[in-house]
């Protein structure tokens, strides 16, 4: 039951990520947070990351759930980035996969070491 939930956490997390990387670059409001864009990308995959291992079934050990949960919000970040070389003002930037692979890591270390899921063997 908690694994669903965070299955559904994870799916709706990313389509909140690909409703905001769908905004076109003109309609990007002026605020200068936006100017720190690497680190909001590490931090919006550091939550995907996170829920990405959180959703993992128990069974999966530590040393394969956090590389393989950072792996799955990589991989969702390259697809990402692919996405926004179709919205105008937007393209794509191997460094912003780079912070998004960062994220997903720390993300995923995160749950595995505060204790928010059970591993197994």
């Amino acid at each position: 039951m908690r694994r669903s939930l965070f299955v559904k956490l994870a799916v709706l997390w990313a389509i909140v990520i690909f409703g905001l990387s769908s905004i076109p670059g003109k309609s990007l409001p002026e605020v200068p947070a936006l100017h720190y864009d690497k680190v909001i990308h590490a931090f919006i995959y550091a939550v995907l990351g996170g829920l990405c291992c959180l959703a993992l079934p128990p069974s999966v050990p530590r040393r394969l759930a956090v590389p393989g949960a950072a792996l799955m919000a990589t991989v969702y970040g390259m697809t990402d980035e692919f996405h926004q070389l179709f919205v105008a003002g937007r393209s794509a930037d191997v460094y912003d996969v780079v912070a998004d692979a960062c994220g997903g890591l720390l993300g995923a270390g995160i749950a595995a070491l505060a204790g928010f899921r059970s591993f197994g063997a």
